[in-house]
């Protein structure tokens, strides 16, 4: 669901920016074949589909995003055939949709060319920003295995002990990923201090969703709010 995601925003910038409009038509249809790809995965036998999933990332532009994409959709799609916990599992699933566009349009939502060729135009400033990306790719892919851990669990129960660490792997990577975007991608661009309140009450908010019944469907509407907010501050 992050390259379908990728793929509309492409389209958005696209109608935005006659200019560059082949290129990111471009860019848009070569994500659209990856996801398509990816789907494709879903049909090949349980023996497969490791060798699959190798091969997908191996030819992807953005391997870390078919990591993520990978792991949570075979994960969510095993637990669906096994039967088990139907309705946590299309909370799960829900909270996966929204967590996968909510993640990227948050980073989308400030551009990084203006940051690049104005305050970052220093040696210093590039390394740090180039590298701290770092942190956002590691939680977003530790998010899609969070998620496919979490989806074991439902259809596997290992006692009360075993939900905790389950649930952690779903909210601790989507803190991680909120504060590094914001640190790295965002902050840059701040105006005034409320500007972080977003972002810092998100994180805040993540954490206790550990102990919630359905992490993922909370840590997606979460993640969800924390974008509405970011759009609607001035740029």
């Amino acid at each position: 669901m992050l390259r379908t995601a990728l793929a509309a925003l492409w389209l958005r910038a696209g109608l935005a920016d006659r200019p560059r409009r082949a290129t990111t038509l471009r860019f848009a249809v070569g994500v659209t074949v990856c996801q398509l790809d990816l789907v494709g995965l879903l049909f090949l036998p349980a023996t497969g589909r490791l060798p699959g999933i190798s091969v997908h990332d191996a030819v992807a532009s953005t391997s870390y995003r078919g990591a993520y994409e990978a792991a949570a959709t075979i994960a969510v799609r095993g637990a669906f055939e096994r039967q088990q916990n139907i309705a946590a599992l299309c909370a799960l699933a829900g909270g996966r949709l929204l967590m996968a566009i909510a993640m990227w349009w948050l980073y989308f939502a400030r551009p990084a060319h203006t940051l690049l060729a104005t305050t970052h135009q220093a040696h210093g400033r590039r390394f740090t920003w180039a590298y701290g990306h770092y942190f956002v790719f590691a939680s977003a892919t530790a998010e899609g295995a969070g998620l496919a851990a979490y989806a074991d669990h439902l259809t596997r129960p290992a006692g009360t002990a075993g939900v905790l660490p389950a649930a952690l792997g779903v909210t601790v990577p989507a803190a991680v990923f909120v504060f590094a975007v914001r640190a790295v991608h965002l902050r840059p661009h701040r105006r005034r201090k409320a500007d972080d309140v977003p972002c810092a009450v998100t994180v805040v908010g993540l954490l206790p969703a550990t102990w919630l019944p359905a992490p993922a469907l909370v840590a997606g509407a979460l993640l969800g709010g924390v974008v509405v907010a970011v759009t609607r501050q001035n740029p």
